[in-house]
């Protein structure tokens, strides 16, 4: 079954590729990653194509929960002791910068998306990761973030957390993007790419830079450590009560739910009870998992009835954080997001856009692609 958010809006039409073209930067993917790359590219007046296999935000980008979280999956104390304290914090600052700038870029593109601004609940799972959860706020409240403990539910709410409907913002900043000048191909794969030149079954563009940014499938593409892991949800039809006041990410980021503003409900993750089985590029649901955020939907809410169930295919890196930059062969990548996608690719875009055009950044040591 589709997604609700890919059930809700049809996509627009952009026709395949057929012929040989140039551009300056083709973009190979038109998930939140190629498209906002595509966008901040595109501003500066570089004449940009971008090519998908399928439509726009049909694959991860339009499969998640719609969740704009600063940080990365883990709280930030055991973000620390991953990355070290300075890393951590400047990886936190990042995803803070992705949440501002999709705030002023859907004000400024009029980017119809459900954006809203409730926060979110970091809930612990069990004892030890309360104790993390305490100790993360309490450290994160010394820079600055507005945060504060909720011991009846073993959380704590971060204030400046967002949530959006995701294939509205992707499609919308896609549109955008095509105003400045983007050309979009839809049903357009790739097969093959080198620094200058994406290769498809009907065509090929000659460009004097190449971005890879399709996640999970760039090993199809290009040699990066990103493994494909499924992610599976299920959406409920509109309920009259409040069930969840605002996003919750639980259990070190396995699992999560939300309400959206119309009363439907959202529920997703419990991955980490099948690990062995959620990996690959099949997107199909099972009952292993389905049966499992069913259950955590009764517990809350009896009587809502289920309308949507998917399944969506992420992209993996070896340290949960994208890979941003230029591989040694030339060939440029965004990817690698490991679930969290639209906490940071707003950004990563603007940062692959800034170094094509050889502004230096000082972020670029924290997703340089090959690094260790």
């Amino acid at each position: 079954m589709t997604s609700i958010w890919l059930d809700e809006i049809a996509p627009d039409v952009h026709s395949p590729l057929d012929g040989d073209t140039t551009a300056d930067v083709a973009i190979v993917g038109a998930g939140i990653a190629g498209v906002a790359t595509a966008y901040h590219v595109s501003r500066s007046g570089a004449k940009v194509i971008v090519l998908e296999a399928r439509t726009v935000a049909e694959a991860a980008s339009g499969r998640n929960a719609g969740f704009l979280l600063a940080g990365v999956a883990e709280n930030f104390v055991a973000a620390a002791r991953r990355y070290g304290e300075d890393r951590a914090l400047r990886i936190w600052r990042f995803t803070r910068r992705n949440q501002e700038l999709l705030r002023a870029i859907v004000e400024r593109e009029r980017i119809a998306c459900d954006l809203a601004w409730n926060g979110s609940a970091q809930i612990a799972g069990d004892d030890e990761e309360w104790v993390e959860v305490r100790e993360s706020a309490e450290r994160l409240k010394k820079e600055g973030v507005r945060v504060r403990l909720a011991p009846e539910d073993r959380g704590a709410i971060y204030e400046e957390d967002g949530e959006l409907h995701p294939v509205r913002f992707v499609r919308g900043l896609a549109g955008a993007a095509a105003a400045a000048g983007t050309r979009i191909h839809d049903g357009t794969r790739a097969i093959a790419v080198t620094k200058n030149e994406v290769r498809t079954d009907r065509a090929r563009v000659q460009a004097g830079a190449v971005v890879v940014c399709v996640n999970a499938y760039s090993p199809h593409l290009v040699p990066l450590r990103v493994r494909p892991v499924r992610g599976q949800m299920l959406a409920t039809a509109p309920v009259a009560r409040r069930v969840f006041e605002r996003p919750a990410y639980a259990n070190r980021g396995y699992r999560y739910w939300r309400q959206r503003a119309d009363g439907s409900l959202l529920v997703g993750g419990w991955r980490d009870t099948a690990a062995d089985e959620e990996v690959g590029e099949d997107e199909r649901t099972t009952p292993r998992i389905q049966q499992q955020l069913e259950r955590f939907l009764r517990e809350h809410c009896v009587d809502a009835k289920v309308t949507h169930r998917w399944a969506g295919t992420m992209g993996f890196s070896h340290d949960a954080l994208p890979y941003v930059g230029r591989l040694d062969s030339g060939v440029f990548v965004n990817a690698g997001f490991t679930g969290h996608g639209m906490a940071f690719a707003t950004a990563t875009g603007e940062l692959v856009a800034d170094v094509l055009r050889g502004n230096k950044r000082n972020e670029t040591d924290l997703f340089a692609p090959e690094r260790r």
